[in-house]
C-alpha cells in the first residue's frame, strides 16, 4: 500500500509555486505565497520531553530546527526533564500554574492520572483524519489509549530484549545458539555461567538490579500468570500466590550468589561492562556498545527471553501527548504529524535506536540493526509496560520496596509483598 508523504508533498508544492511566482519580479518584491506566509500569526509551541540522553536531545533539536525552517511562523520551545519524580514534579507545577506545555513526550505511567484529571487531550478526531493511521503499529494504539479514548501516540516502544554472550556459553559447555527458554533453564545456565574468585562474583550468570528495580519482578510475575494489577477493577493484585512464587524464584539468584548487586539508574549493568553472561536490555544499550567499539560485540546473541505460562518482557513507551489546555491544538497536531513522518521516525531509528512504529519502516529497522532487529520486533509482541492506573507511580515504588527487601533477605517474599500491598492500599484509599 502506497503511503503519501503529505507534509513533504505540500512543502514541495509551496516551494515550487513560490519559485514560479517569483520569476521576472523586481528584486525585493514578494511573491503572493511568500506574502501570505509572512502574514500568518506567529505561534509558539512548548514541548516537554521526558529523558535527558544526548543522542535523543540532538535528534529532536535538529528535527525542530528543520520544522521551524519549513514553518517560519512557528517557534517550538524545547525542554527536557529526568524521568520519575522530576517529571511528575515538573508536570504538576506546569499544570497547576496554568502554563501546561502544548506537547508532552512522557511514559505510559502518566496516562491514567493525567487523562483522568483532564490534562491530556483526546486525539481521536485528529487520528481519524490522519493519512498514516493505517501505517501505524496496531499494538502501539493500545499503549496510548485509556478508557476507550486515544490520548497519545507512542513514538518509542522500548522492549527489553534478552541479551547473552555466545563466547561465555561455549566456555561453559552450552550451545551458543540455544538461549534459555524457561525459568528452570535460566537458573541452570546462570549457575554454569557464574564465575567466582573466592566468594566474590566476578562474572554474573544473569544480571539484573536488586535495588531501585521494578522492571524484573513485574514481567517475571506476568510470565508466571499474575496480573500484578487488575486494571479493569482498578486494584493491585501483586500479593497473590503467583507473584510470591516469582519473588521467591528471583531471590534464589541472590541466595546462590549468582549476581553482581547494582542499582538501576545509578550503576552500570555488569553485562554492559562484560561482567555478566545474560541480561535483559534495550536496543539503546546495544547501539551504545557498538558506538563504544567493544571487542565482543560480535559475540552477542538475542532472543525474546524466558517464559513460564507465557513469555513476557517489560517495555517502556515514550508517548506524544497534547495538553488539553493548549490554545494551539491544531498546530501541535501538525507538529506531531511531522514527528511521525517516515523521514522523522527514520532519523530517530538511525540515531537513537528508536522503534519502527511505522509499518513501512520495519524493513528499514532490520536493515539498520540486522543483529538485534529481528529479535526486537518479535519481542514487541510479548511486551507489556506499566499498568495504566492513576496510582501507577505509587505502585512502582511499592514493587521496588518489596523486591529490594526480599533480595537483601530483610523479609521473605510473602511478607515483603503483603507489606507493600497494604501500604499501597492505604495510599490509594
Amino acid at each position: 500500500m502506497k503511503r503519501k508523504k503529505i507534509a513533504a508533498l505540500l512543502l514541495a508544492i509551496v516551494c515550487t509555486a513560490g519559485m514560479i511566482a517569483g520569476c521576472g519580479e523586481a528584486e525585493g518584491e514578494k511573491a503572493p505565497e511568500q506574502a501570505e506566509l509572512s502574514s500568518e500569526e506567529p505561534i509558539t509551541l512548548t514541548f516537554l520531553r521526558a529523558g535527558t540522553d544526548e543522542a535523543t536531545q540532538k535528534a529532536y533539536e535538529e528535527l525542530i530546527a528543520a520544522y521551524e525552517k519549513e514553518h517560519p511562523n512557528i517557534t517550538i520551545e524545547y525542554q527536557q526533564v529526568n524521568f520519575g519524580t522530576d517529571l511528575e514534579t515538573k508536570l504538576n507545577t506546569l499544570y497547576a500554574g496554568g502554563s501546561a506545555p502544548d506537547l508532552v513526550r512522557a511514559p505510559i505511567s502518566t496516562i491514567a492520572l493525567r487523562a483522568s484529571m483532564g490534562q491530556y487531550a483526546a486525539l481521536d478526531e485528529f487520528i481519524e483524519g490522519w493519512p498514516e493511521k493505517d501505517n501505524y503499529m496496531e499494538n502501539a494504539y493500545e499503549i496510548g489509549s485509556y478508557q476507550g479514548k486515544q490520548y497519545g501516540l507512542p513514538i518509542v516502544i522500548d522492549a527489553q530484549v534478552f541479551f547473552y554472550r555466545k563466547d561465555y556459553f561455549e566456555e561453559a559447555g552450552l550451545d551458543p545458539d540455544s538461549p534459555p527458554e524457561t525459568w528452570e533453564e535460566l537458573l541452570e545456565y546462570a549457575e554454569k555461567l557464574t564465575v567466582w574468585e573466592g566468594n566474590d562474583v566476578v562474572r554474573a550468570g544473569f544480571a539484573f538490579p536488586i535495588s531501585g528495580e521494578h522492571q524484573t519482578l513485574i514481567p517475571f510475575a506476568r510470565q508466571n500468570g499474575s496480573l500484578v494489577v487488575d486494571e479493569e477493577n482498578n486494584k493491585p493484585t501483586f500479593n497473590d500466590d503467583k507473584t510470591i512464587e516469582t519473588l521467591e524464584y528471583l531471590a534464589k539468584y541472590g541466595e546462590k550468589n549468582l549476581v553482581i548487586p547494582y542499582i538501576r539508574n545509578k550503576d552500570q549493568n555488569p553485562f554492559l561492562l562484560g561482567n555478566a553472561a545474560m541480561t535483559y536490555a534495550g536496543v539503546g544499550n546495544y547501539t551504545a556498545l557498538k558506538a563504544d567499539g567493544v571487542e565482543w560485540i560480535d559475540q552477542l546473541g538475542f532472543s525474546c527471553g524466558v517464559g513460564r505460562e507465557k513469555i513476557s518482557t517489560f517495555g517502556g513507551a515514550q508517548i506524544m501527548f497534547i495538553s488539553e489546555e493548549s490554545k494551539h491544538k491544531e498546530e501541535a497536531w501538525k507538529f506531531m504529524e511531522y514527528l511521525f513522518a517516515d523521514e522523522s521516525v527514520g532519523k530517530l531509528i538511525e540515531e537513537t535506536g528508536a522503534t519502527a512504529v511505522k509499518l513501512s519502516l520495519s524493513e528499514k529497522y532490520i536493515e539498520t540493526y540486522p543483529e538485534i532487529g529481528p529479535a526486537f520486533l518479535e519481542t514487541l509482541s510479548h511486551t507489556q509496560g506499566m499498568p495504566k492506573v492513576e496510582w501507577a507511580p505509587a505502585f512502582e515504588e511499592a514493587i521496588k520496596l518489596a523486591f529490594e527487601e526480599a533480595m537483601y533477605g530483610k523479609k521473605d517474599a510473602k511478607t515483603a509483598l503483603d507489606d507493600a500491598y497494604n501500604q499501597l492500599l492505604s495510599e490509594i484509599e
